[in-house]
């Protein structure tokens, strides 16, 4: 079982950085160092998820934009945990109460802005939130849609249409893209299809949930122990 820690970017050491990165190569292709090493430092904390010797096996990156004086963006980073730890971490409790921390100490809305350039990646949104967009049942609010295209434009200028951030970075190798049959009769699966046709070329849709305890369904809730 992996457990999460979390750790500020700037406490990091060298060899942590080094093996963030070398995770990400085993399992995206295009992946430029120089890139990843300026983004991470884009970010202001980590959650580094290591067994029982420290070793770390996978992990998440986030950070913090003000949208205005009532409104924040939790913004997650690359994310990855290794193939043979897949369902034996606690990566989605840590980054709750992580997230949460900061929602708590914000005196205003928050929101965790995410990007997804997989399928695995939006299930988190429909496995532990009541309230997500974009949603296969519910026409995205105008007010939200404004949230998301005010950030995506700022950050990802004529990279950002419709929903997408056509990023043209890293995406996922092959062999670890596993899509069955049974996974694509979803339908949250299938709507993240739809919405990122070209999610194996690194596009990335944005989505937002508001961080509140009563847009956790029951499963966050048991997560978050709330």
């Amino acid at each position: 079982m992996l457990k999460g820690k979390a750790v500020k970017i700037n406490k990091l050491t060298n060899n942590q950085k080094e093996k963030m990165y070398l995770i990400m190569t085993k399992y995206y292709e295009n992946i430029k160092e120089q890139n990843f090493y300026a983004d991470l430092g884009k970010k202001i904390e980590a959650i580094l998820l290591c067994d029982a010797n420290g070793e770390i096996h996978g992990f998440t990156t986030l950070a913090i934009f003000l949208y205005d004086k009532r409104t924040q963006l939790v913004f997650s980073g690359d994310t990855i945990v290794e193939k043979e730890y897949w369902g034996i971490h606690d990566l989605g409790e840590t980054w709750l109460e992580r997230a949460f921390s900061y929602a708590e100490n914000f005196e205003g809305q928050t929101y965790w802005l995410l990007l997804s350039k997989g399928y695995k990646t939006y299930k988190y949104l429909h496995t532990f939130y009541n309230t997500f967009y974009p949603c296969v049942d519910k026409e995205t609010p105008s007010e939200v849609q404004a949230v998301i295209d005010k950030f995506a434009t700022e950050q990802f200028g004529n990279k950002y249409k419709n929903g997408v951030y056509a990023a043209g970075k890293d995406f996922l190798k092959e062999e670890f893209d596993d899509v069955s049959d049974a996974k694509l009769k979803n339908k949250h699966t299938s709507f993240f299809f739809e919405k990122n046709p070209n999610y194996k070329q690194g596009d990335e849709l944005v989505c937002i949930t508001e961080l509140s305890l009563e847009n956790l369904n029951r499963l966050g809730r048991r997560m978050l122990d709330k």
